[in-house]
């Protein structure tokens, strides 16, 4: 009897470790992930993860000692307390809430793989329910110099080609029967939403350089990628009317995720007339269908309000993050724009070119419905360009 009490008890000793573990490595992503949607700093979401990973479970234990100085009826409490706060709570934010806690975990996990921590990020991007890639493999961001002079080379970002069987997203059924209601033709669809479409122009010490982005709402907040405004000094905003505005606001920036929103008082512009546009309709990233037309409108190579268009080639998971993959063509400048249905519903935002020597029509766009995740009712951290907070380029 005294074997198998012993051997119980090692049993249980083995499990309670195991859980400790476990949970220990849940929780603390788990933490990172969340305080990653306040802060891209690396330094903090690991400290305030790891602080209260310690400070809710001790401050359980101590709620749950005995009074008085007999502790022995307390033995094996704070390991058990310990082991199981983290462990539930790590299976509850990973598994229970998984529909919410994926985007965070995926981005954390390219957090921690921009940062190095390679063998971290694969683990984070499997609990996310990503396949990790090759890395190395990155897309080539497409916003005209941005990603070249904050490195200091003339030549454009090293490119990649994708893993030919890639890792698509789950196979949404039979394809569905597409209606023609409400679809436009390109030319109504341009004449209708190009005046939505602005000119990010901007100075990183000597150097020049640009993008697009897109009216979201009538208080002037504007769409575009982190890469194509993320070390600007100063930045100007163009609409197609001639309006021009040099006092501009980042709202706020994901430079996992490549998005940053930008704000200009639209009754305000530095030159020309304010413009009189509706905002552009958001559409729904997740009923996009692989096949169906898509529209481009952008600034290539400084070419103001170029019209392209394309197919849907695949919504794909790819480096840990989520695309909708097209043939609508990509150039630097037309980083940040958006990428229409017929429509005339935003569905995606215009972001890289994969492969522009070995591959040919690899383009891909950020879903839109990771933007929507960034717009908010206030803006608590939003700063004016040429001030403090600059951020790198992704």
């Amino acid at each position: 009897m005294a074997e198998e009490g012993g051997g119980l008890a090692v049993l249980r000793g083995v499990v309670k470790v195991l859980a400790l573990a476990v949970g220990f490595v849940l929780t603390l992503v788990s933490l990172m992930a969340l305080v990653g949607g306040l802060t891209p700093n690396g330094w903090a979401r690991f400290g305030v993860a790891l602080v209260a990973a310690i400070a809710v479970p001790a401050v359980l234990t101590d709620r749950l000692l005995p009074e008085g100085d007999d502790l022995s009826r307390a033995k094996g409490l704070p390991s058990d307390v310990f082991a199981v706060s983290w462990l539930g709570f790590g299976v509850l934010f990973v598994v229970a809430l998984g529909g919410l806690s994926r985007p965070m975990l995926v981005r954390e996990g390219d957090r921690l793989a921009a940062s190095g921590f390679g063998a971290a990020a694969k683990l984070v991007f499997l609990l996310g329910g990503a396949k990790p890639e090759p890395a190395g493999a990155a897309p080539a961001p497409s916003g005209s110099a941005a990603a070249s002079v904050a490195s200091g080379a003339a030549d454009p970002a090293p490119s990649a080609t994708p893993d030919p069987a890639g890792s698509s997203l789950p196979d949404a059924g039979p394809p569905k029967k597409k209606e023609d209601k409400g679809e436009l033709g390109p030319a109504e669809l341009f004449k209708k939403l190009s005046p939505s479409v602005v000119t990010v122009s901007f100075k990183i010490r000597d150097n020049d350089g640009g993008g697009t982005g897109f009216l979201l709402d009538r208080n002037g907040t504007i769409a575009t990628n982190h890469h194509v405004v993320a070390q600007a000094d100063t930045l100007t905003v163009k609409f197609i009317n001639g309006a021009v505005y040099d006092d501009v606001e980042l709202l706020v920036e994901d430079a996992g995720q490549d998005l940053a929103l930008l704000r200009v008082e639209l009754g305000k512009p530095k030159e020309g007339q304010a413009p009189k546009t509706d905002p552009v309709e958001l559409g729904d990233s997740d009923g996009v269908e692989v096949g169906e037309r898509v529209l481009s409108i952008g600034n290539p190579l400084g070419l103001e309000h170029t019209l392209t268009d394309g197919l849907v080639s695949q919504r794909r998971t790819y480096m840990g993050r989520q695309w909708i993959q097209m043939t609508a063509p990509v150039s630097p400048g037309n980083s940040g724009g958006p990428l229409f249905n017929m429509k005339g519903k935003v569905i995606g935002v215009t972001t890289a070119i994969v492969g522009p020597i070995v591959g040919q029509n690899l383009n891909l766009a950020v879903p839109i419905n990771t933007l929507k995740a960034l717009v908010r009712p206030e803006y608590p951290q939003r700063r004016k360009f040429g001030k403090s907070g600059k951020s790198s380029t992704w």
